[in-house]
């Protein structure tokens, strides 16, 4: 007894869709297989359909808006919200912990008093704390980086003959 075979195909054949610039999405091995002249003709046309569609927007929104609206589009999404942080953070806080220093405050409390002022310094005690801490560090490796190359300039100059710079500096 022999199994008789449909005449029509299990499954339509896949037909797809262009996408907006008449093209059709290539697949690896299709792009692996395309030569560079028809590579050279895609990207051609994929530039003209990205300058129609900002010709269009100018003429809805005006030639700024549409520029703001493709700067806005070519952005990578952020994962997640946005933190709406004071843009001078650093500078208030190290300013905060050098008169909390004065004080004598601790850098808990000192957190503690900025977080219960507002969020724009972070989001938490911890995290305020965390950015204190390693804003302190960066600047005493800066400062320790700077007396340095201060003390290296020192030696290097150290036996030279005076210069007129020098001369001006010690008759001050």
């Amino acid at each position: 007894m022999s199994m008789k075979m449909p005449g029509r195909l299990f499954y339509p054949p896949v037909d797809l869709l262009p996408d907006i610039f008449g093209l059709h999405c290539p697949s690896l091995l299709g792009s692996a297989c395309e030569s560079e002249a028809d590579r050279l003709k895609r990207v051609a046309t994929v530039e003209n359909g990205v300058r129609d569609a900002f010709a269009a927007a100018v003429d809805h929104l005006g030639d700024e808006e549409a520029r703001q609206l493709f700067r806005r589009m070519i952005r990578r999404p952020k994962r997640g919200l946005g933190k709406m942080l004071a843009p001078d953070r650093d500078a208030r806080l190290l300013r905060e912990y050098d008169a909390a220093r004065q004080k004598g405050e601790t850098t808990a409390a000192l957190a503690r008093r900025l977080r219960d002022e507002g969020r724009e310094l972070g989001d938490s005690e911890g995290a305020i704390q965390t950015q204190i801490r390693k804003l302190v560090k960066e600047r005493g490796k800066r400062q320790r980086a700077a007396a340095v190359e201060a003390r290296r300039w020192r030696m290097a100059t150290r036996n030279e003959p005076p210069s007129l710079l020098s001369a001006a500096k010690s008759e001050k």
